[in-house]
């Protein structure tokens, strides 16, 4: 009976052990450091979240720990006042320990537990110490300026490190396939193009430098890896290469969205969030007419189930919003609006006559929409007989006595409506206005050529277009 009893316990001591090692336990000694605690987070393309608090035991040690094991990815330790002190990566192993001093970490680093870990410290402290070659030897080629025997001589030895570097960082993420350190650090390193603008004497044809660069820059992003999601290279990769190597046009753009939602197709979860991430981005872009993308991410590929929904709980949200925009887009026609004017007379703004009509939202109490009135008054008078510029100025005022007021003292002589008037629907969703002052610009077909500018941004438009449509009359002209 005896015997069974210990056999028994053994088994669930066992048992025990394994539930502990499906989690995670992180132990963390700073040595030298006087945090009480530390927090635990994760990257997350361009943002960190936290996961967890370690307090400080009577070891002196911190230990983060829980049941179940945390998403693979690079995690971060950061002190009391949220001061980060190291990163490292979780992905199979997550009973990890490491020890540093948190005033030189590169080179007092010991991991235990983690192979990845560790062949990722002895790469960034090889990177520390080739810096440190490096540093006095431009600080002297910026002291000493003058060509001489000796630049020369320092000019090389820099380019022998530099070399050297090269190609540690390549024998780093070659000799380490699998690791999440090494995937990371192969896609913050440039692909090797040059043997693709290099011609057969071996001069570099710097013609092919930008259209090379950019057809090859994703050759060390491995798609096949969703953990780099978890990484900061995620974000800074395609953040770098949508904003800085492709022709910020909207056709351009959705080229090489599709471009690249292609190459994340070998992989389900990369797909999905990079087709969240693009949406996001080009939902929240300052970049008038970009929002044309978050339309063109969300019809082709997540309303028609190409790809998964990153948040199914937030779907109807998405679409909805969708729906508000896509009428709005530039080049669209702007979606009438039938409203009353101060004597209580119907008024279209599609019927409204002009080469330029300006849909300008506003409100009589509105501080913002009182500080551009008097710029929007000066640009009337100078655009109005000059371009054939119009105004349909649509209140936003629920009190007809204060807007009334308003209007003549301010001797607003273009035709004034009310958007509470209304015959045509509600402004605030045929024109997507959550605030004031918002302006639209129409052409003379009353399709939308701005919209979010103020005025000043809006005359140099007309300037320009007018420039244009000069310059191309002229061109007609035998």
């Amino acid at each position: 009976m005896k015997k069974i009893f210990i056999l028994l316990l053994v088994s669930c001591l066992g048992l025990g052990f394994q539930a502990s090692a499906k989690g995670y336990k992180i132990t963390v000694k700073l040595v030298g450091s006087a945090d009480t605690s530390l927090l635990l987070a994760h990257y997350y393309a361009n943002k960190q979240y936290i996961d967890d608090t370690a307090f400080r035991n009577k070891k002196g040690l911190y230990v983060f720990e829980g049941d179940e094991k945390l998403k693979d990815g690079m995690y971060l330790i950061a002190g009391d006042k949220k001061s980060k002190y190291f990163d490292f990566f979780l992905t199979e192993t997550q009973q990890i320990e490491f020890t540093c001093n948190p005033t030189d970490v590169m080179n007092t680093m010991k991991v235990k537990g983690s192979e990845d870990n560790l062949a990722f410290y002895s790469y960034i402290k090889y990177l520390g110490g080739k810096q440190a070659e490096i540093e006095p030897l431009n600080k002297w080629l910026k002291a000493n300026t003058k060509p001489n025997d000796s630049t020369a001589l320092i000019k090389a030895k820099i380019e022998i490190i530099d070399k050297e570097v090269k190609a540690h960082i390549k024998n780093f993420y070659s000799s380490n396939q699998g690791f999440l350190s090494a995937n990371m650090v192969k896609a913050s390193n440039d692909p090797e193009y040059l043997s693709y603008i290099t011609d057969a004497d071996g001069k570099v044809d710097s013609t092919k430098i930008y259209t090379s660069y950019k057809a090859h820059y994703f050759d060390n992003f491995t798609f096949s890896d969703p953990r780099l999601i978890y990484t900061p290279v995620f974000a800074q990769k395609m953040d770098f290469y949508f904003d800085k190597l492709v022709v910020p046009v909207v056709d351009s753009l959705e080229v090489d969205i599709d471009r690249v939602m292609a190459m994340a197709s070998v992989n389900k979860e990369m797909e999905t969030y990079l087709a969240w991430f693009l949406s996001l981005k080009y939902e929240t872009s300052q970049i008038m007419g970009h929002d044309a993308l978050f339309v063109y991410i969300v019809r082709k590929y997540l309303e028609t189930g190409k790809v998964g929904w990153q948040y199914i709980e937030v779907k109807d949200n998405i679409l909805k919003r969708v729906n508000t925009i896509e009428p709005l887009l530039l080049g669209k026609p702007a979606p009438n609006l039938i409203l009353l004017d101060t004597n209580n007379v119907a008024h279209s703004l599609v019927a409204t006559k002009a080469k330029y009509t300006l849909v300008f939202f506003w409100e009589s109490t509105c501080g913002h929409c009182q500080q551009e009135m008097p710029k929007v008054l000066k640009f009337y008078e100078e655009f109005h007989s000059k371009y054939g510029f119009e105004i349909f100025g649509v209140s936003t005022d629920t009190n007809l006595v204060k807007w009334k007021a308003f209007i003549h003292k301010n001797n607003m002589s273009w035709l004034n409506v009310n958007g509470h008037l209304s015959l045509s629907g509600n402004y605030h969703t045929l024109y997507d206005i959550r605030s004031t002052p918002i302006m639209y610009l129409l052409d003379e077909d009353k399709k939308i050529l701005t919209k979010f500018l103020m005025i000043e941004e809006i005359g140099n438009v007309i300037s320009k277009r007018e420039e244009a449509l000069e310059k191309n009359k002229k061109e007609k002209t035998p």
